[in-house]
């Protein structure tokens, strides 16, 4: 008995995501040196920079043509921002007046805003090709590991009890597999011009994270070092789209 796509979309999405949970668990039990945390970011980032490039971009200008792509492109891109923004002012009111279980939930959901592009370009991909991008699976699990480990790490500086930092990743993980699950699941049937512009929207949204979020915060630790191991996680996604 074959497995419905969309079920095997949201699989694979909880798979992805798992290392949120992952790192939450790292995070909030081991006291990790905040150099190994950062490395996963810049690491983490050239792996998803290259199947960005190698897999999903070009994916999406093959299905449906340049302008669609590119409109996705920026579509995505804007609306990250635009969200980012947003989500980031609403944590600065709520930490400078009470702090807490509002700003523990405002993480959640910028890390969930941080997903879902990742996850419904991996459904996304399973909907065009038949199968799951291998390259584009390893890139998003080793970009939401050190999110999941340096989030639930400040939440237990903040002294938070392991249910909320536990439920709050938990939560994000389920949704980031029905986010995926989005991906066949609304474009099944959909134009190929407006599958192509879904898939640059999730492209753009991510490119604008990482340069946004994921490699400031490495660079913050590793300095100089950041481009290197960048470097050594794109060459990594571009042996892996070689090999497999």
């Amino acid at each position: 008995m074959q497995i419905p796509m969309t079920i095997q979309a949201g699989l694979w999405g909880w798979l992805a995501a798992s290392s949120l949970l992952l790192g939450a668990a790292i995070g909030f039990l081991v006291t990790l040196p905040q150099k190994v945390v950062a490395s996963v970011m810049a690491y983490g980032s050239g792996v998803l920079i290259a199947a960005l490039c190698f897999g999903q971009i070009p994916d999406a200008e093959r299905i449906g043509g340049l302008w669609p792509t590119l409109g996705g492109l920026l579509a995505g891109g804007v609306v990250f921002v635009v969200a980012s923004q947003f989500i980031e002012r609403l944590e600065m009111h709520h930490r400078s007046k009470d702090g807490g279980a509002m700003v523990a939930l405002l993480i959640a959901v910028g890390a969930f805003l941080d997903g879902i592009p990742e996850s419904l370009g991996l459904g996304l991909g399973l909907l065009d090709s038949g199968q799951v991008s291998v390259m584009m699976l390893v890139a998003i699990f080793l970009a939401n590991l050190p999110e999941g480990l340096a989030s639930a790490a400040g939440l237990r500086a903040e002294k938070r009890r392991g249910w909320l930092v536990f439920g709050l990743w938990g939560a994000i993980v389920l949704l980031s597999g029905l986010a995926a699950m989005a991906g066949p699941g609304l474009f099944a049937d959909v134009q190929p011009n407006w599958l192509a512009f879904a898939l640059g929207f999730s492209a753009g949204a991510v490119l604008c994270m990482l340069v946004d979020t994921l490699i400031p915060d490495a660079f913050e630790t590793t300095h100089a070092w950041t481009g290197l191991i960048t470097l050594a996680g794109f060459m990594t996604a571009f042996m892996i789209d070689h090999l497999v």
